[in-house]
């Protein structure tokens, strides 16, 4: 999202964009990997060197609340977040803690037949859970060297 768009997001949740917001947010949008709220920090905070982990933890908290991000996942007790809030699905590698985005094409339609069912739908949360592809090529090197 553009920082002009971005603005108007914040203005419409009741939020000001702030530098550090701004900064926060191009951090995670900028990256595939979902990272927790100490890896955003971390990568914040050498261009904003006075930034607190509280601040990041708050920003992220008012960033989801306002529909800017998506908590996609937690692992370990660590939450993930995504910048990406179109509707799409989610693997987790249950052995190192990989999230990968996966396409899984239109879903109004179910999201529609919920909806007419049991009420409103705002999001589509879908995680798929298992061993990733470097996980298991990692196992197979090691059953094979045995």
């Amino acid at each position: 999202m553009k920082p002009g768009k971005l603005r108007a997001a914040c203005h419409a949740a009741g939020m000001r964009l702030t530098r550090q917001r701004l900064a926060i947010y191009k951090e995670l949008a900028g990256r595939h990997d979902h990272p927790n709220v100490e890896r955003l920090y971390r990568a914040v905070k050498p261009r904003i060197p006075h930034i607190s982990l509280f601040t990041v933890y708050r920003t992220m908290n008012a960033l989801e609340s306002a529909g800017l991000v998506w908590r996609v996942a937690t692992w370990k007790g660590q939450a993930r977040y995504d910048a990406n809030v179109e509707t799409h699905a989610h693997f987790l590698c249950e052995k190192c803690g990989r999230i990968h985005d996966i396409e899984v094409g239109d879903l109004s339609d179910l999201c529609r037949r919920v909806a007419g069912d049991k009420g409103t739908v705002r999001r589509l949360d879908l995680m798929f859970y298992g061993e990733g592809p470097m996980c298991r090529g990692e196992h197979a090197q090691g059953a094979q060297a045995k």
